[in-house]
């Protein structure tokens, strides 16, 4: 356990180092939450709309008009989060080959690209909206025919499988957006491109999947511990302390969520060419997993 975590901390230290060459990075992941958060704001209106239909027509066509909501909520956060990704996966590319992307070059870029964000957008939806109907069946099913414990048991087991699969899915599509970016390639084939490379990086892979969201967990139990403290010796500013803390865990999800692309990207570029990506070294990349000499 120490290995694993001295050696995502070594991974953060480096992935770090490179965003400091790329300050503008940053910018990609707060533009994807600040847009997220619009857009949820704007899709709050058919949502209340639909709380009216639920009053006034039976429950197959609230489910319909339900779903599409649901549906569009996710295609469009999974295309905003798609299209600034492949901006910093499009940066960091540039920087491993010894260059400097602007903003409006990533910008410009990911614009070229529209077509296969929206694809690839379209699909997640489809996955996310089908986990959802999956979710919601078992739990009229249960309504119906298991009351009482039976009943809490079968949700559970559903719950269990529906979060076992969206896990699964997460990791085998994780190199997805590099391989879209770096050879232009379709969701399908992008998706394939994806399992082939978690082949070859299985071991790390997880320990990004998994590592360093351990190290940002560490990161935001040292900042609650730092706001408890502060909640006890001071006796006013209260409102001010929650503001600073808010801020601090936004900081640490951004920072993470960014170093971790960033090394995503890294670990696509040497499995798919042997190359050791720029900011990084021979040592953390060949302990990190064994690359196939017969591809």
């Amino acid at each position: 356990m120490f290995e694993v975590f001295a050696r995502s901390w070594e991974i953060t230290k480096l992935s770090l180092n490179v965003i400091k060459k790329d300050k503008e990075l940053l910018l990609f992941p707060f533009f994807a939450g600040l847009f997220s958060i619009m857009f949820l704001v704007a899709m709050l209106v058919p949502s209340i709309t639909i709380s009216f239909i639920e009053e006034g027509v039976g429950p197959e066509a609230y489910g319909i008009v339900e779903y599409t909501v649901l549906f569009l909520t996710y295609l469009g956060l999974s295309f905003i989060s798609t299209f600034f990704n492949v901006c910093v996966v499009y940066t960091t590319k540039i920087r491993f080959e010894g260059g400097n992307a602007t903003f409006g070059e990533s910008i410009k870029f990911a614009v070229s690209k529209i077509g296969l964000i929206f694809y690839w957008s379209f699909i997640v939806a489809i996955v996310g909206l089908v986990m959802r109907i999956i979710e919601k069946w078992a739990e009229k099913a249960d309504q119906r025919d298991q009351p009482g414990l039976l009943n809490q048991r079968s949700q559970l087991v559903s719950n269990y499988l529906t979060s076992i699969f969206g896990m699964m899915w997460s990791i085998i599509t994780i190199f997805v957006i590099p391989a879209m970016v770096y050879h232009d390639l379709r969701p399908k084939d992008a998706i394939k491109k994806s399992v082939e490379t978690l082949k070859r990086t299985w071991g790390e892979s997880l320990i990004r999947y998994y590592g360093l969201g351990l190290i940002q967990f560490i990161f935001i139990i040292l900042g609650i511990i730092v706001l408890v403290l502060l909640f006890i010796i001071a006796n006013s500013l209260y409102l001010g302390i929650i503001v600073i803390a808010t801020l601090y865990i936004f900081i640490i999800m951004l920072v993470f969520s960014l170093a971790n692309t960033v090394f995503n990207t890294a670990l696509y570029v040497y499995a798919d060419t042997g190359k050791i990506p720029e900011g990084y070294h021979q040592e953390i990349m060949s302990n990190a997993f064994k690359r196939r000499n017969n591809r």
